[in-house]
């Protein structure tokens, strides 16, 4: 199930609520304040909701916002029906404002979370670069290497064991999980060794734990990669620190 979805529904309906409840409150203001001032208050409303809740709230609010308006603050009252053909300009704006607002928010966010995502690459990129050049000592590395292979994967916990991966727990490869017939039961469960190999020698493995034991499998295949050549290139620096 998927956890944001509570929270999703309680914005729709706060969405759809808020210009309900404003238009009732400026009911007492219909007879003595302009429609289009009236109608600028819900475009507030229908803003808010936008940036709040992004393209579907805004989509909601503003529905929300265009009925009520044309319900509580156009003549014939308490119908949904406009005789003036400027409520209906204004009904429709409303409307449309909505949906530009929870658009532009949507893409606002997007672009945000692309920027977020290029800074995170560079960061990746940098820490591969300095695993790769083998200017740390071993223990650094390994940390980085950790650090970064549980960001990746999104794991519970990720350990380094300086001993080939045993036989008896799943190994993380580039394309696919391999599970062992018998599985170690010493091991946490759902824990998958990824081998950390240079040059044809096993010189560790990494015990990489899963939120769920489910041995990593649902992970995309660019993770898999990244993880994997992560692991390689942390062989190579480690078999530079080795020779004398």
């Amino acid at each position: 199930m998927d956890n944001r979805r509570p929270t999703v529904l309680t914005r729709v309906a706060l969405a759809w609520l808020a210009p309900a409840g404003v238009a009732l409150a400026l009911v007492p203001l219909r007879a003595h304040v302009l429609n289009t001032n009236l109608a600028l208050v819900l475009v507030l409303v229908v803003l808010g909701a936008a940036v709040a809740g992004g393209r579907t709230a805004g989509v909601t609010s503003a529905l929300s916002a265009a009925l009520s308006y044309d319900f509580f603050l156009t003549i014939p009252y308490g119908s949904f029906t406009m005789e003036r053909g400027d409520d209906i300009e204004t009904t429709a704006l409303l409307a449309l404002i909505g949906l530009i607002a929870g658009e532009l928010v949507d893409r606002a966010r997007r672009n945000e979370a692309a920027a977020i995502a290029r800074r995170r690459e560079l960061d990746q990129i940098r820490r591969r670069a300095e695993l790769a050049a083998g200017g740390e000592r071993p223990g650094r590395l390994i940390e980085m290497s950790a650090a970064e292979l549980t960001e990746i994967l999104d794991l519970k916990a990720c350990r380094y064991v300086p001993t080939p991966a045993p036989e008896t727990l799943p190994v993380f490869t580039h394309t696919a999980i391999v599970v062992p017939s018998v599985i170690n039961d010493d091991a946490p469960h759902g824990a998958v060794a990824l081998p950390v190999r240079a040059h044809g020698r096993d010189l560790g493995h990494f015990l990489l734990v899963f939120p769920t034991p489910s041995f990593g499998i649902g992970i995309p295949t660019d993770a898999k990669h990244t993880a994997v050549a992560l692991a390689d290139q942390l062989g190579m620096a480690l078999l530079r620190h080795q020779r004398p």
